[in-house]
């Protein structure tokens, strides 16, 4: 008979079997399991990987977007090192966050900017990015007649605008004539936007820098304990609300 033992390896649930309850018949008390104990039953990151620890997870109907610290890098791992904060986007749309992942996944996180700020206001963030930069090339000056989007992304695209110094045209504003037109496709091609390693570590650089200028400081997101997940991940799915949505693991600050 196999006995599992149910620990928690920085808040994260782990269930392992245990040699020795299943070489002996006579239940024996269970004593907690050291942090070093801990530490040498987490999974180790194989080759090109590295090993997290969660920071904060990001919930919008763009996706999951998580965040964290590298804890541990396996061989030919080049690119971070333990104690750097990253984020990468997780498949599906309920939360999750892969203890092992390969760093061509990543995405550094600057420290001056929080983890609350990097799970929920990178996805739309690099939406707009492209929408901006890539689309269009919108600039001081522009008038810009911005289409909705039900992911709420143009509400970034907005703020986008309006930091560069270009005007956003709104229904009241009908009768004045636009220089761009960001469209509901622009949307559509922005999501399907892939961009190699580097250029996605640049992209996301320019989302940071507009984090720290204050460019998306009058937008919307909330910070829930990561237990409120299934409400959040329902009320999302049941278009109750757009998000983002950041969830957080009580053990964890959020403070760049």
């Amino acid at each position: 008979m196999h006995n599992l033992i149910h620990t928690e390896t920085n808040g994260t649930p782990v269930t392992i079997e245990s040699a020795a309850l299943m070489n002996s018949a006579v239940p024996k008390p269970k004593r907690p399991i050291s942090i070093r104990r801990q530490r040498q039953l987490m999974p180790r990151p194989g080759l090109g990987q590295v090993r997290l620890t969660l920071g904060a997870v990001g919930l919008s109907r763009l996706g999951v977007q998580a965040v964290g610290t590298v804890d541990a890098v396996g061989k030919e791992a080049v690119g971070f090192a333990a104690g750097d904060r990253v984020a990468l986007r997780v498949p599906g749309n309920r939360a999750a966050f892969p203890q092992i992942a390969s760093e061509r996944d990543l995405i550094g996180i600057p420290k001056d900017v929080a983890f609350d700020d990097a799970a929920g206001l990178l996805p739309a963030g690099l939406i707009a990015r492209t929408i901006v930069k890539q689309l269009h090339a919108i600039g001081r000056g522009n008038r810009v007649r911005i289409a909705s989007d039900e992911s709420g992304a143009d509400r970034f695209v907005a703020a986008w605008v309006r930091h560069l110094g270009a005007t956003v045209l709104t229904d009241s504003d009908e009768s004045h004539p636009s220089d761009v037109l960001v469209t509901p496709q622009d949307y559509v091609t922005a999501r399907r936007w892939r961009a190699g390693h580097g250029l996605a570590q640049l992209a996301a650089a320019d989302v940071f820098q507009l984090i720290r200028e204050g460019a998306f400081t009058g937008l919307d997101v909330s910070i829930h304990p990561l237990t409120d997940a299934q409400r959040l991940e329902d009320d999302i799915e049941q278009r109750r609300t757009a998000g983002p949505v950041v969830l957080v693991p009580k053990d964890v600050t959020l403070a760049a």
